[in-house]
């Protein structure tokens, strides 16, 4: 197959892609995330597969967070503000965030940002450079772990009763420029199957959670969104606590919408790839009222 492909007006690449391998001595997956400039260490491999990736430009409005786990929202951010201080990230972006959730997901009661990071691509191993491994944050049982630790009493109470659901929802964008180089793919979360996921315990300094790496399937149906602009942000659904319904028929269906995630090399050869990507992501808990 062709490195660029034309299917009526739609860009599919082939690119190199990192899926999930077990460990070589059979023990169980686990990262520990590193600390000031020490990159995080895994006990597993990666296993590089060249997939189909499909341009979703032009389509945007094809796509949601409920049928595929991620929304693209072009041209949304209009404003100014400077993200190398991080007051003006506090102070001016992450409400910014709040509510563009709040408007974007129905019935939103409260968004509550429990991380946010900004990322810049390296050649090199860095904490903050691209991340290549196909993941989803977490796992159910990660997400969970994530509402106890982040929401108020009364709201973890009325997800337990019913009356609310929770999401868990990165919101990512590029800053300074249009990305060239390193940009994200997303999958279809009804592409994934219960079979490619392995939860992996994911260790850092104050907390212990679960994340999902991914294993390949030819089954999976990967997306991207080219030349994404400082202005457009996509969002990113890494857990939504309703249980998908199983009544199609479809054979081993994720339990939840989810959405594996991770970034790729652009250029067909490792040396035309530059690294001027910057981008920042938010990650939210969103409490949902149920209807």
């Amino acid at each position: 197959m062709t490195d660029l492909v034309q299917r009526s007006q739609d860009t599919v690449l082939r690119r190199i892609l990192c899926f999930y391998d077990p460990p070589l001595d059979g023990s169980d997956p686990e990262y520990v995330e590193g600390t000031g400039e020490e990159s995080g260490r895994r006990n597993y491999p990666h296993r590089k597969e060249r997939v189909s990736i499909m341009d979703i430009r032009g389509h945007e409005n094809n796509f949601t967070l409920d049928e595929h786990s991620f929304a693209a929202l072009p041209g949304i951010f209009d404003r100014d503000i400077n993200f190398t201080v991080p007051t003006a990230i506090t102070e001016k972006y992450l409400p910014w965030v709040q509510e563009l959730i709040l408007q974007h997901i129905p019935h939103s009661v409260s968004v509550t940002i429990f991380n946010w990071l900004l990322r810049k691509a390296s050649a090199m191993k860095t904490p903050s450079r691209q991340v290549h491994k196909i993941h989803i944050d977490q796992s159910p049982k990660g997400a969970f772990l994530r509402a106890y630790r982040h929401l108020p009493a009364d709201q973890v109470a009325a997800i337990e009763n019913g009356r609310a659901y929770f999401r868990i929802i990165n919101v990512w964008k590029p800053i300074f420029r249009t990305v060239r180089d390193h940009p994200i793919t997303f999958a279809e979360s009804r592409s994934l199957r219960a079979a490619d996921l392995v939860p992996v315990r994911q260790v850092s300094s104050d907390y212990v959670g679960e994340t999902y790496a991914v294993k390949y399937s030819d089954e999976q149906r990967f997306r991207y969104w080219s030349d994404m602009k400082p202005e457009d942000v996509v969002l990113i659904q890494c857990f939504d606590s309703r249980e998908q319904s199983q009544e199609d028929g479809v054979h081993d269906r994720l339990k939840y919408t989810q959405c594996a995630h991770g970034s790729f090399q652009l250029a067909e050869e490792e040396q035309d790839e530059t690294c001027t990507r910057e981008s920042i992501e938010v990650r939210c808990l969103v409490v949902v009222a149920s209807r």
